[in-house]
């Protein structure tokens, strides 16, 4: 039986990936182990969404190559978009390696491992590996229910990489959340680059409502149903009222915006304008109960002039959600956008970085006000040693991307609810008591 370490990089739509071949691997025979000393074989599941991604990707598999070099590991492998993208610059560059294992059907990866062949492209998919091996905090579960992308943001590697959107299955994906519910599972999160648009490749048009009301049956009446990923160009005031109708689904929406200027989103490939993506978020507040709004911004796409900086940020005061990310434009090579004229340069890009984050971060904290003083059911993902303390999140916090909140608890339990009420906030973080 030989031992595997499996290092995880990127979003969670990656760590997916790695639950599944995690889970190809034990059933295959195969040891997991918790650290890279330990291991026979390591596998590296790369990102290579942006360029810090992908030097990071790089980084990270130079520095587990050294338990190679020392004879502790047989095999070093490179799995995910890095392995799928830029497989010929590895086997030139890292000639170490063993195998390159692309992204696709996952569960080939046993298979590769024992293979001759020094690069792996598995085949394109939607029939998925039903088993997983949860890798997220106690409680809490990711579904994928699509791969690929076909928006074609100009600024986006990922259908490069990742090809056309493929739905998968609804049989599926009810097979894969009875098999997460074998563990406890209190809230599932629906992901994929683009959940709105979940079914289009397969009905031509949106699923996503009819899908999210098939889910919930199979739930239990206290569970969360969270769903990351929504385009803001495919929500609309059906599938709003599908989402109000559906028991499970929590009032959280994740929409990245990128841009509160009409000529950028229009250089960006979207096809609404501002304007419509303030009514968007008036129509969320007119059907909802006081929803939770996450959105992310691009800063420094080619040719955003002050103007259209300006524009973002007036955008972003006037629309007033709950969580804001952002990040500095990536020229990626083979995008649309990577050959456009006019790019930022990088101190340009961190001064609006800096400005945005700055706003975003006042306008979180003002509207996270309204929390403190009211019950909430708080999902435990961890205790804090030595203390009556534990930390966890209430439903209008996605894991790892927003705040947290820390309870005073002396009987709460990981991977389990606590009805706490909220007493104070400290920054984007609050303290409750149970």
């Amino acid at each position: 039986m030989e031992n595997i370490y499996l290092e995880t990089l990127g979003c969670n739509k990656n760590q997916v990936d790695s639950e599944k071949m995690l889970y190809v691997l034990e059933t295959a025979g195969y040891n997991i182990v918790s650290t890279p000393d330990l291991a026979d074989i390591i596998i590296v599941n790369t990102c290579a969404f942006i360029k810090s991604a992908k030097e990071e990707a790089i980084e990270v598999t130079l520095d587990l190559l050294k338990f190679k070099e020392s004879g502790k590991c047989k095999k070093l492998v490179v799995a995910g978009c890095l392995a799928q993208r830029y497989k010929n610059e590895l086997i030139k560059e890292i000639p170490e390696i063993d195998l390159i294992f692309g992204v696709g059907d996952v569960s080939t990866i046993a298979a590769a491992l024992n293979s001759p062949e020094k690069v792996c492209a598995p085949p394109f998919s939607s029939n998925v590996t039903i088993g997983r091996k949860n890798l997220s905090y106690p409680g809490s579960a990711y579904l994928k229910i699509s791969d690929g992308c076909s928006n074609r943001c100009s600024y986006c590697s990922i259908p490069i990489i990742r090809g056309d959107l493929r739905s998968i299955d609804i049989d599926y994906l009810i097979e894969e959340l009875k098999f997460l519910q074998k563990g406890n599972l209190k809230e599932l999160i629906l992901i994929s680059q683009d959940t709105s648009s979940y079914g289009k490749d397969i009905y031509r048009q949106s699923k996503l409502g009819d899908l999210i009301k098939e889910l919930s049956n199979y739930l239990n009446a206290t569970d969360w149903l969270r769903v990351l990923y929504l385009h803001p160009d495919r929500v609309d005031l059906e599938l709003l009222h599908k989402l109000k109708d559906t028991p499970n689904f929590i009032p959280y929406f994740d929409i990245p915006f990128q841009s509160g200027s009409d000529a950028i989103l229009k250089k960006m490939n979207r096809k609404k304008t501002s304007e419509e993506y303030i009514t968007l978020v008036e129509n969320i507040r007119k059907v909802f109960d006081n929803p939770v709004i996450r959105s992310t911004f691009i800063v420094g796409f080619p040719g955003e002039s002050d103007s259209d900086f300006i524009d973002t940020i007036n955008f972003i005061k006037q629309i007033e959600i709950d969580w804001i990310g952002a990040f500095a434009y990536s020229r990626e090579e083979d995008t649309i956008a990577g050959s456009m004229k006019n790019q930022i340069k990088s101190k340009v890009k961190t001064d609006r970085l800096d400005h945005l984050l700055s706003v975003s971060e006042e306008i979180s904290q003002n509207k996270l006000k309204r929390f403190v003083g009211t019950n909430q059911k708080i999902l435990i993902e961890e205790k804090v040693e030595n203390e009556e303390l534990y930390i966890g999140r209430f439903w209008g916090q996605a894991p790892e991307v927003d705040g947290l909140v820390v309870i005073e608890s002396d009987s709460a339990q990981i991977g389990e609810f606590c009805a706490c009420k909220i007493v104070k906030q400290n920054g984007n973080d609050f303290f409750g008591i149970a």
